[in-house]
């Protein structure tokens, strides 16, 4: 499964909301800020609230992003 289907399918969100969080993950991504961390830390909601402050929706993203990392791993 990947991130988008997991958005879809366990957040019953729309191909447009999906795509916005998928813009976002990559941003995150491309900035170095997640760097597969199991756990959504302190420190890690610091890093990404330092680079985004008035955004809470990176937050989520990555959150939602460590949720499905956890749940593969799980299934594995």
């Amino acid at each position: 499964m990947e991130f988008r289907d997991y958005l879809r399918n366990n957040h019953h969100l729309a191909d447009s909301s999906v795509n916005d969080y998928i813009s976002r993950w990559n941003s995150i991504l491309n900035k170095g800020l997640y760097n597969g961390e199991t756990e959504f830390t302190p420190s890690l909601i610091a890093t990404v609230e330092k680079e985004y402050p008035e955004d809470s929706h990176y937050r989520l993203t990555l959150k939602r992003y460590i949720d499905f990392q956890n749940e593969l791993n799980q299934k594995s």
